[in-house]
């Protein structure tokens, strides 16, 4: 996909992020269509495993802190993977594709869940493969996403949030999903890596502006999303880090579920995901103080458009979570505890989302 984004005016990072596409030569037109018609982004380093075998679902329900066996087909959801302390070793968005069962993730984290559940496969019928480097992810994000995917594939687009259909007559689309990364409405087109290029120009052609991963940022700060290995580690228990919604606590047993459960009755999370204005850009894990104390950390931090003003996702202590409690930082700057999401998307509301903080 390189050259092809060279010849569409791509600016690349440095470092490892070298192979990354930062903005296609303005990103307030990127941000503007984002918000006002639709983007097309290159998602194809995301991580894709998929999981075959009779006890596939059963296998998947024991391990992971959402229901995938109440999964019908066609749908999906977005969950979590836990050790026995309840720490968060990965979130992912788990898809019911009928004879699979497909499973996204964060860039390279695939390798960490698979090595992860492969220790307790024994007599389960269940194969894992991982195929992120056989499909690209293509997303389009924005309030007109339904309209270009839907002309694009040419047929109906029927999908629930978080969930996936395979196109009958889709030609180069082996499976289609309904995410929001940027608190639009959304869709990623998987493919065969080799077709990516050709998939990408087509939804150019249909009217959706390239976008990098600037706005991308943006657009997942003001909505409040927070990404794991940024904002969320596996220092945290899903319900400190932001994403309650990853964990459903009707379905049965799973990894980490005492601790999960213990912590869901009592209602006392050690830390919360929290939203924060600042005076200037802040480095991730920068350390926010209340009087002598270190009571959080920032994770994220962006030049809202939306509001322009600075904004930041931070993981606090319980007790500092209530939004307009001024913490300072290092130096004599200070932070202002804000609640989330920070902007709310044209296509979809936070209830959309499913998503608190």
């Amino acid at each position: 996909m390189t050259k092809f984004q060279e010849g569409l005016g791509a600016f690349f990072g440095e470092g490892d992020a070298k192979s990354k596409v930062l903005h296609y030569g303005d990103s307030s037109a990127e941000y503007a269509a984002a918000r006002g018609e639709a983007i097309v982004v290159d998602r194809s380093d995301r991580g894709k495993l998929t999981f075959r075998g009779e006890d596939r679902a059963s296998f998947l329900q024991g391990m992971l802190t959402n229901t995938v066996e109440g999964l019908r087909p066609g749908s999906g959801n977005h969950s979590a993977l836990t050790d026995l302390k309840g720490n968060t070793q990965a979130d992912l968005w788990v898809y019911n594709a009928g004879e699979t069962i497909q499973v996204e993730t964060e860039p390279g984290v695939q390798s960490k869940v698979s090595a992860f559940l492969d220790r307790y496969i024994i007599a389960d019928d269940v194969e894992v493969t991982d195929t992120s480097s056989e499909f690209s992810i293509v997303g389009v994000q924005g309030p007109r996403a339904l309209e270009i995917v839907r002309e694009f594939i040419g047929n109906p687009l029927e999908i629930d949030m978080n969930g996936v259909i395979s196109p009958e007559q889709g030609g180069e689309i082996r499976l289609v999903t309904r995410r929001s990364y940027t608190g639009e409405d959304g869709y990623d087109l998987w493919v065969l890596a080799e077709k990516a290029a050709s998939v990408f120009q087509k939804l150019v052609d249909a009217g959706a502006v390239p976008a990098g991963e600037d706005v991308l940022e943006i657009l997942r700060i003001e909505s409040g999303i927070p990404k794991y290995g940024v904002d969320l580690d596996d220092r945290v228990v899903p319900l400190e880090a932001g994403i309650p919604d990853t964990v459903d606590f009707g379905k049965g047993c799973f990894i980490g579920q005492e601790v999960l459960g213990k912590m869901h009755n009592l209602g006392k999370p050690r830390r919360f995901l929290v939203g924060l204005f600042t005076e200037d850009l802040i480095d991730r894990e920068t350390e926010l103080n209340s009087g002598e104390k270190v009571v959080g950390l920032v994770k994220s931090s962006a030049r809202s458009v939306a509001l322009e003003r600075i904004i930041c996702l931070a993981s606090v202590r319980r007790g500092f979570e209530e939004p307009g409690t001024i913490l300072e930082l290092p130096g004599g700057g200070q932070a202002e505890v804000a609640s989330l999401p920070f902007a709310e998307g044209k296509s979809l509301t936070i209830s959309d989302l499913n998503l608190s903080a």
